[in-house]
């Protein structure tokens, strides 16, 4: 009916009530749990453990305590998860342990891609534009799937890895291109570049694959007069959403895959989780992501008619419990936030002495900022943004600590890490 033209699956998509599109997600969980138990081993074994007719299945409660999760990835082969003969195979590596492998099909690959361009294409990028996707290549799925949505709307693509920024800055004349995609860190670097260098017109940016602060949009979007709206995804769920240029949340692609939140705290934050409908290569049933969020339960103002969630708060395995309440490394970007002369590199260590929890900050500073100033600047901000959290502090259930290291002291790898508990368990 729609074919393969993405503007005719976004007027499409954008004309479809709520209600359809919860039957759909419905019809299409309900479909993926029958296929799943005939053809998965881990699927069907966790079935049989627990005594569950995937025939009576209409809903993710009806599985009880069944779930996929990372470890699983990890630690069981793949004869477990695959349904049929793969036909490629990416890699994702989180922020410990051996890698998830997770199997596609080149249909499948394609069929991501396709919805891929139609968020791009409801963000503005059309024919014409000329696109740099820098998400890094190899095992990482990013990048491909980029590359054929670009393909599908007919624009021009460069997917290039992720080369030094230097390397891009330097084309951006000969290619003309005037849309990026990229993430959030390469992007700093690569205004930084382009503030002491000149800028060259830009329609979009597009940040996926690592946290994106307040202060590196901010600084990104002043640098380039453009907006910066955010992906959302991950090599297990695919792509599962992105932001439209009002910035409100992330619109879910509630057509090809089914979202829970687990475990909700009494603001709605809880664990995503994220069932893959369209996929049969290898498809994973509720899937723990570990990304702690909540839903949006007001419309976008733009009309569309997805589901939204809020922007990732944290993860799962990032929250740490501590006298101060629960605490994520959201929380810190926050307090940083607006500061002058904190260095990029900086994290908050929860450690204990004696018998109290201590929250130390720790940083190298620039400019030659005084160390009691950006003391009073923190605490400050904490007083302000988290009364909770401060009047925690002040009835004696958490010590604060501020340690200034000497620039450079401080090495962040591939994946910041900005909340570290170093308590005993």
């Amino acid at each position: 009916m729609i074919g393969d033209s993405v503007p005719a699956l976004v007027r499409w998509g954008k004309n479809v009530p709520p209600s359809v599109i919860g039957k759909i997600r419905a019809d299409g969980f309900v479909e993926v749990v029958r296929y799943a138990a005939e053809n998965q081993k881990f699927f069907a074994r966790k079935l049989r453990e627990r005594g569950i007719d995937p025939k009576r299945v209409r809903r993710p409660e009806d599985l009880g305590d069944i779930f996929t999760t990372p470890e699983d990835l990890r630690a069981l082969p793949a004869e477990d998860f695959l349904c049929r003969e793969p036909e490629l195979v990416f890699e994702t590596t989180g922020t410990s342990g051996g890698p998830k492998r997770v199997y596609f099909s080149y249909e499948e690959l394609d069929f991501a891609a396709r919805y891929e361009a139609a968020a791009l294409y409801e963000n503005g990028v059309r024919p014409g534009a000329r696109v740099v996707c820098t998400f890094d290549g190899g095992y990482w799925i990013s990048s491909w799937v980029t590359f054929l949505a670009c393909k599908k709307l007919g624009v021009f693509c460069s997917a290039v890895g992720k080369p030094h920024p230097r390397e891009v800055y330097t084309r951006m004349a000969e290619y003309r291109y005037n849309v990026i995609m990229a993430d959030p860190t390469w992007l700093v670097s690569f205004s930084e570049i382009a503030e002491k260098e000149g800028v060259f017109p830009l329609r979009l940016i597009v940040a996926a694959g690592d946290r994106m602060t307040d202060v590196y949009r901010s600084y990104v979007e002043r640098i380039w007069q453009c907006p910066v709206i955010l992906g959302y995804g991950s090599t297990e769920q695919g792509g599962a959403g992105m932001e439209c240029v009002r910035k409100e949340g992330y619109h879910l692609d509630d057509y090809n895959i089914y979202f829970e939140i687990i475990n909700p705290d009494p603001e709605g934050y809880g664990e995503l989780v994220a069932s893959t409908l369209s996929r049969r290569t290898m498809p994973l049933i509720r899937y723990r992501v570990q990304d702690v969020t909540r839903f949006i339960d007001a419309p976008c103002p733009c009309g569309a008619p997805l589901r939204r969630i809020e922007r990732i708060r944290g993860r799962r395995d990032e929250m740490v419990v501590m006298g101060a309440g629960n605490m994520y490394p959201e929380i810190f970007e926050r307090l940083m936030q607006g500061i002058v002369g904190i260095a990029e590199n900086w994290h908050v260590v929860v450690r204990q002495e004696d018998l109290h929890d201590v929250l130390e900050f720790c940083m190298e500073l620039t400019n030659g900022v005084s160390s009691s100033a950006v003391e009073t600047a923190i605490q400050s901000n904490l007083r302000t943004l988290y009364p909770d959290v401060w009047a925690n502090h002040a009835c004696g259930m958490y010590q604060l600590s501020f340690r200034f290291l000497p620039p450079g002291s401080i090495e962040q790898g591939r994946k910041r890490r900005r909340l570290i508990d170093e308590r005993a368990a």
